[in-house]
């Protein structure tokens, strides 16, 4: 048994039930081990689940790195940013309920340490909207406002299509050959850049 499948079921498990609906009994048990097993590689469930929580946001961070450190134009480079965003939810896409659960949880089960985390995530954003030709009323942009605004539409979308509601006209978002990822990255670059830039 290896810690990254102890973590892949696990993310699994706090994706289906959240933080308070996963028993670390009824983890082991599903992977076929003892609690001791766990308790090795993780000194308790909050660990744990700030562990799964910490890959889930690194998982992309090399796409993010890479972009950072090519020659690109602005708009571009947001674009690439909001691409790599998207397919890394398509990728792992129990960064939603997870992400979802805690926002509606204020963070309660989120270590502090996870903070800077997060900062760094914040980064890759920060240096693709620096580049751009701001409007003058979006020179002191919020940052976390706009983050939001992008986590919230795909989020929204996902959510919707992942309930059981019978919704005419719903694309499926993950399905291969599906443009509906493409869509959403060219309606939210397009929508932002038209609304944040001068030209």
């Amino acid at each position: 048994m290896t810690k990254s499948k102890i973590l892949k079921t696990a993310t699994e498990e706090f994706s289906r039930y959240g933080y308070d609906g996963v028993s670390m009994n009824n983890l082991a048990a599903k992977l076929g081990i003892n609690k001791a097993t766990i308790y090795y590689y993780f000194k308790d469930k909050k660990t744990l689940y700030n562990e799964v929580l910490k890959n889930l946001i690194i998982i992309s961070r090399s796409d993010m790195e890479e972009m950072a450190n090519k020659p690109m134009e602005p708009k571009e480079r947001f674009k690439n940013y909001i691409s790599i965003y998207v397919k890394r939810l398509i990728e792992h896409p129990h960064i939603i309920p997870i992400s979802l659960r805690e926002l509606a949880n204020s963070g309660n089960n989120v270590e502090t340490t996870m903070v800077k985390e997060f900062e760094r995530d914040m980064v890759y954003l920060v240096s693709s909207v620096s580049r751009l030709n701001l409007k003058e009323r979006y020179k002191n942009l919020d940052f976390f406002a706009l983050k939001s605004l992008i986590l919230g539409t795909v989020n929204t979308y996902y959510s919707i299509q992942m309930s059981n509601l019978e919704l005419p006209g719903l694309s499926d978002f993950g399905k291969e050959g599906a443009k509906i990822a493409d869509y959403l990255e060219e309606f939210i670059s397009n929508i932002l850049l038209d609304t944040l830039c001068k030209d």
